[in-house]
Protein backbone atom coordinates (compact mmCIF):
# COMPACT_ATOMS: atom_id res chain seq x y z
CA UNK A 1 0.00 0.00 0.00
CA UNK A 2 1.28 3.49 -0.89
CA UNK A 3 1.11 6.29 1.62
CA UNK A 4 0.86 9.72 0.04
CA UNK A 5 1.67 12.91 1.84
CA UNK A 6 0.49 16.24 0.51
CA UNK A 7 2.47 19.17 1.78
CA UNK A 8 0.19 22.20 1.71
CA UNK A 9 3.22 24.43 2.28
CA UNK A 10 5.09 23.12 -0.77
CA UNK A 11 5.80 25.71 -3.45
CA UNK A 12 3.38 26.12 -6.33
CA UNK A 13 5.04 24.88 -9.52
CA UNK A 14 2.38 26.00 -12.00
CA UNK A 15 -1.15 27.35 -11.91
CA UNK A 16 -4.00 27.47 -14.41
CA UNK A 17 -7.18 29.53 -14.35
CA UNK A 18 -9.73 29.08 -17.12
CA UNK A 19 -13.11 30.80 -17.11
CA UNK A 20 -13.95 29.43 -20.57
CA UNK A 21 -13.45 25.66 -20.59
CA UNK A 22 -16.37 25.09 -22.97
CA UNK A 23 -14.39 22.80 -25.27
CA UNK A 24 -11.64 21.60 -22.94
CA UNK A 25 -8.51 22.61 -21.06
CA UNK A 26 -5.38 20.47 -21.41
CA UNK A 27 -2.39 20.84 -19.11
CA UNK A 28 1.06 19.39 -19.61
CA UNK A 29 2.21 18.85 -16.05
CA UNK A 30 5.48 20.20 -14.69
CA UNK A 31 7.99 17.35 -14.44
CA UNK A 32 8.18 17.87 -10.65
CA UNK A 33 4.42 17.91 -10.00
CA UNK A 34 3.37 15.22 -7.52
CA UNK A 35 -0.20 16.35 -6.87
CA UNK A 36 -2.75 18.86 -8.13
CA UNK A 37 -5.41 20.88 -6.36
CA UNK A 38 -8.43 21.31 -8.62
CA UNK A 39 -11.23 23.79 -7.95
CA UNK A 40 -14.42 23.79 -10.02
CA UNK A 41 -16.60 26.90 -9.84
CA UNK A 42 -20.24 27.33 -10.94
CA UNK A 43 -20.53 23.91 -12.67
CA UNK A 44 -18.87 20.52 -12.32
CA UNK A 45 -15.74 19.50 -14.21
CA UNK A 46 -14.61 16.15 -15.64
CA UNK A 47 -10.90 15.16 -15.42
CA UNK A 48 -9.01 12.65 -17.59
CA UNK A 49 -5.37 11.62 -17.00
CA UNK A 50 -3.30 11.32 -20.23
CA UNK A 51 -6.35 11.38 -22.48
CA UNK A 52 -9.34 13.28 -23.81
CA UNK A 53 -12.00 14.16 -21.23
CA UNK A 54 -15.69 13.84 -22.03
CA UNK A 55 -18.86 13.27 -20.05
CA UNK A 56 -18.73 9.66 -21.23
CA UNK A 57 -15.01 9.07 -20.60
CA UNK A 58 -13.38 10.56 -17.52
CA UNK A 59 -11.31 9.50 -14.52
CA UNK A 60 -12.57 11.95 -11.89
CA UNK A 61 -15.42 14.42 -11.39
CA UNK A 62 -15.02 17.65 -9.44
CA UNK A 63 -18.38 18.80 -8.07
CA UNK A 64 -19.34 22.47 -8.48
CA UNK A 65 -18.01 24.85 -5.84
CA UNK A 66 -15.51 22.32 -4.52
CA UNK A 67 -11.76 21.68 -4.39
CA UNK A 68 -10.23 18.23 -4.73
CA UNK A 69 -6.62 17.11 -4.32
CA UNK A 70 -5.27 14.36 -6.58
CA UNK A 71 -1.93 12.57 -6.45
CA UNK A 72 -0.60 12.47 -10.01
CA UNK A 73 -0.42 8.82 -11.11
CA UNK A 74 3.07 7.57 -11.92
CA UNK A 75 4.02 8.17 -15.55
CA UNK A 76 1.20 10.65 -16.24
CA UNK A 77 2.33 13.79 -18.10
CA UNK A 78 -0.95 15.47 -19.07
CA UNK A 79 -4.40 16.07 -17.66
CA UNK A 80 -7.48 17.30 -19.52
CA UNK A 81 -10.64 18.90 -18.17
CA UNK A 82 -14.05 19.56 -19.69
CA UNK A 83 -16.99 21.36 -18.13
CA UNK A 84 -20.18 19.59 -17.13
CA UNK A 85 -22.25 22.51 -18.45
CA UNK A 86 -21.69 26.00 -19.80
CA UNK A 87 -20.02 28.62 -17.58
CA UNK A 88 -17.81 26.32 -15.48
CA UNK A 89 -14.59 27.88 -14.21
CA UNK A 90 -11.46 25.85 -13.48
CA UNK A 91 -8.49 26.47 -11.20
CA UNK A 92 -5.60 23.98 -11.10
CA UNK A 93 -2.56 24.35 -8.82
CA UNK A 94 0.38 22.02 -9.34
CA UNK A 95 2.44 21.12 -6.28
Amino acid sequence: MNNYFTNTKSPTLEETYDATISSSTSITLNANTTYIEVTSLLKGTFLKWDGTASSGDFDEFIAPESTRVYVVPEGVTTVEFIEEAASAHLIVIEK
